[in-house]
């Protein structure tokens, strides 16, 4: 574990962490959800009703990677639905960024230092830059600002409706801006990675 900077996000102070190695494994597969089918209804003398409850599928990317170190340590890391372009025998970096005053913090990023490519985890990034508190926040203002402003609208009051939608407006727009700066502050460590953890020149023998 190197650390490599602290980085600022609003009032959220955070240590952003590499962990170097290479890729000894490297395993993808998919699953499928599915739920819904069949119907109902009711039907009487020629009249009645009749349901349908159509069928949905929800597929899931999952990627398993085993990185080790050149002391011997390694890790393991589960990701889902993040597209990666790594093989067994690329050297990465596994980024993690970790609070002010915590000892532990979910993985951001990672960085492939044979293709040069920075690949972000949506989930690891938003749990680093996002507080809780305001995802319940901007969770409460989407259900009054969509349903209030619907009601609203319904009723003939667009004045009020646009009033009721500006919270949940700012919330979204103040989302995209804090993403944008972990990202970009995070992407700027990339020159800093190559210097220090140049990919190692390695067959594909010596990962057998």
């Amino acid at each position: 574990m190197t650390q490599l900077t602290t980085i600022t996000i609003g009032s959220r102070r955070l240590e952003i962490h590499r962990f170097s190695g290479q890729v000894t494994s490297a395993e993808k597969w998919s699953t499928t959800e599915v739920s819904g089918g069949g119907g109902g209804g009711v039907i009487s003398n020629g009249s009645g009703y009749v349901s349908n409850n159509p069928v949905k599928s929800k597929t899931t990317n999952h990627a398993q990677l085993l990185v080790l170190a050149p002391d011997g340590e390694e890790r393991s890391l589960k990701l889902e639905n993040v597209e990666l372009a790594i093989r067994p025998g690329h050297w990465v970096s596994l980024i993690y960024a970790i609070r002010s005053g915590k000892q532990n913090g979910p993985y951001v990023a990672i960085f492939n230092h044979n293709t040069a490519s920075l690949d972000f985890i949506p989930d690891g990034a938003d749990k680093a830059c996002i507080p809780f508190g305001s995802s319940l926040i901007g969770g409460s203002a989407f259900l009054v600002g969509f349903f209030g402003g619907l009601i609203a609208v319904i009723a003939g009051h667009y004045v009020l409706a646009l009033l009721l939608a500006a919270p949940c407006v700012a919330y979204f727009v103040w989302l995209g801006r804090r993403r944008r700066a972990f990202r970009d502050q995070v992407g700027a460590l990339t020159d800093e990675l190559k210097m220090r953890d140049g990919a190692p020149r390695v067959t594909m023998a010596a990962v057998k």
